[in-house]
């Protein structure tokens, strides 16, 4: 019998107030709906756990994505000092699910040619037609008056979303 995952919640330090979707919209590169077809990888860049998955996109909010898309997400699986998996959650953003559509806030890290989803805001589980248009519609106002975070206004660029991991 396999001993279930230790959970474990770490925070980012984000940039701004992503909850605002004014700022989210803001510091976005793009923003889509799209659904995630599977995962692909994980990888460790800075220490703490990241997950890839492929992506579909189905429609574009702001930039001009299409196709089958690489999106990283804070977080996975990683081994404590006695072997045991423990998932790690940040911002207790859940890991995307196979299958299921999202409306994505991403920025693209071009040397590693993938889209980072900002946790928690930038990654909704689109479960019904009712949460869709209410999450659509709320983003696409936001879109129409998006508020620049000061640290992107000064020419400061989000390198990784783990770089600034509050332990």
């Amino acid at each position: 019998m396999t001993k279930p995952p230790e959970l474990v919640h770490r925070q980012l330090n984000e940039i701004a107030d992503f909850s605002n979707p004014q700022l989210l919209a803001g510091a976005a590169d793009n923003v889509f709906i799209g659904e995630v077809i599977t995962e692909v990888s994980s990888r460790r860049p800075d220490g703490f756990p990241e997950t890839q998955y492929a992506v579909q996109v189905k429609k574009n909010l702001k930039g001009m994505l299409n196709g089958d898309i690489t999106v990283n997400q804070p977080g996975g699986f990683e081994k404590n000092p006695t072997g045991h998996r423990i998932l790690v959650l940040y911002n207790e953003d859940a890991l995307l699910k196979k299958g299921q559509t999202y409306l994505f806030a991403t920025r693209y890290l071009k040397s590693e040619k993938w889209h980072t989803a900002f946790s928690t805001h930038g990654t909704v589980e689109l479960k019904n037609k009712f949460e869709t248009n209410l999450s659509i519609q709320q983003m696409t106002r936001a879109l129409q008056s998006p508020i620049v975070p000061d640290a992107l206004k000064n020419n400061r660029t989000i390198q990784s979303s783990t770089e600034s991991v509050k332990k």
